[in-house]
């Protein structure tokens, strides 16, 4: 329900009321204002202008909102993306698009949480990086840069129960990064339980607005992807990784430099067996 609330400041009474319906969004077809004002301990007469607020006319309104979204498939996503090429703007216009993705991602930073994010990865004994499905681009990508800086990097790739044999690497000075988009996956819950029973600190990269997850780990950065049934970019995230790299690279600095040249020079003294591709 994440591009229902998107960027939006709520009151107490209305962030409350946008909590329990994230939460319980399979419930929300059989309630009535009323359910759902007991639900949140607000008043009926604050449910009913919350529609207002995130651009419905009323529950009805709403609920047909959350029908529509559930239908969203994979298949409609990429129809979604078809038809924006397709419109007679071409590729140009489509690449310019996303331009609006790093816009928001911008407008939601707070320098000081990236600050914080930067000084928490930095200061790690090693960082195990969570990123399922389409995120595991976002994953290898940090993985490839920071172990290049010296950093200590390991993937968590399994789910299920191969969960649990990740965890036993996973120290009380290490960091886990989660890449958490869409929703709370059991994983995910796993994770940031696991970290706060341990002590060890969570980084969340996320294009949720409003989840629950947000309360449970340690730092949050914000990234946007694009609406529901949209084909979602990962031009955004990509942008926030890449930033954070640098600035780790930054805090880094003798020994980014120490690496680099010693790659180097492992490059020049076995050329002839590995040579570079073009």
């Amino acid at each position: 329900m994440n591009t229902l609330f998107d960027g939006r400041k709520f009151s107490r009474g209305h962030q409350r009321i946008a909590d329990y319906i994230t939460k319980h969004i399979e419930d929300i077809p059989l309630m009535v204002e009323d359910d759902l004002a007991q639900a949140c301990q607000v008043s009926t007469s604050t449910v009913s202008r919350f529609w207002g607020e995130i651009g419905s006319r009323n529950l009805k309104d709403f609920k047909q909102k959350v029908r529509e979204e559930q239908l969203s498939s994979s298949a409609r996503k990429l129809h979604s993306a078809f038809d924006k090429l397709g419109e007679g703007q071409g590729a140009r216009a489509s690449v310019l698009g996303t331009a609006d993705y790093l816009r928001q991602t911008a407008d939601h930073l707070e320098e000081r949480d990236f600050e914080e994010a930067v000084e928490v990865l930095s200061s790690a004994d090693t960082l195990h990086l969570y990123g399922p499905g389409s995120a595991e681009c976002l994953a290898a990508l940090m993985d490839f840069r920071l172990t290049r800086f010296g950093v200590g990097v390991r993937r968590i790739s399994r789910g299920g129960h191969e969960l649990f044999e990740s965890l036993l690497q996973i120290g009380e000075k290490d960091v886990i990064v989660i890449f958490g988009f869409v929703s709370e996956s059991p994983e995910i819950a796993v994770l940031l339980d696991f970290a706060k029973e341990h002590g060890c600190r969570t980084l969340l990269i996320t294009d949720l607005a409003v989840s629950g997850m947000l309360e449970k780990a340690d730092h949050v950065l914000y990234t946007a992807r694009g609406q529901l049934w949209e084909f979602h970019s990962m031009v955004a995230p990509i942008a926030m990784i890449e930033t954070l790299i640098v600035a780790v690279g930054k805090r880094r600095e003798q020994q980014a430099y120490a690496n680099g040249d010693e790659l180097n020079r492992l490059r020049q003294h076995y050329r002839k067996w590995l040579p570079k591709q073009i």
